[in-house]
């Protein structure tokens, strides 16, 4: 069976027939070069793959792979906002949001992956607003 079509991969995203999720590993797979004759890999196995060409570049562990933003109300706890974001469609949304916020075109996507490397995993913003009753959260797993 051939691999799809970035189109393909993005009508289907915009159809909601596949999760943001599984467009960024289908995207992903896209610029992997086929290996001959081999069954492909159960759903789970693209992190061990990833962790190993991680440690092979000399980290110290694995890359990011979500960015999540939580904001709830301070008394209840329960959440306002909650957005999850896989770091390997973040590109692919800033390149569409540059077209309509041309200031986000002067955003270095090399910088910010360099950036996301050296933090690892972790709380980015942590933001209590007493006067809007707000926390907000922004950290990446």
């Amino acid at each position: 069976m051939s691999k799809p079509s970035r189109m393909e991969i993005l009508e289907l995203l915009s159809n909601g027939k596949i999760t943001a999720a599984e467009a960024a590993n289908l995207l992903n797979d896209i610029d992997k070069p086929e290996e001959a004759a081999a069954p492909p890999p159960p759903e789970k196995a693209p992190e061990p793959v990833e962790l190993k060409a991680a440690e092979a570049a000399g980290s110290n562990g694995p890359e990011p792979s979500w960015f999540h933003v939580r904001v709830s109300n301070l008394e209840t706890g329960k959440n306002r906002v909650t957005v999850n974001i896989p770091v390997r469609m973040m590109k692919f949304g800033l390149k569409i949001g540059s077209r309509f916020s041309p200031e986000i075109g002067d955003l270095d996507w090399n910088e910010l992956t360099g950036m996301m490397r050296d933090m690892k995993t972790g709380m980015l913003v942590d933001v209590q607003d007493e006067e809007s009753n707000e926390h907000v959260q922004v950290y990446l797993d």
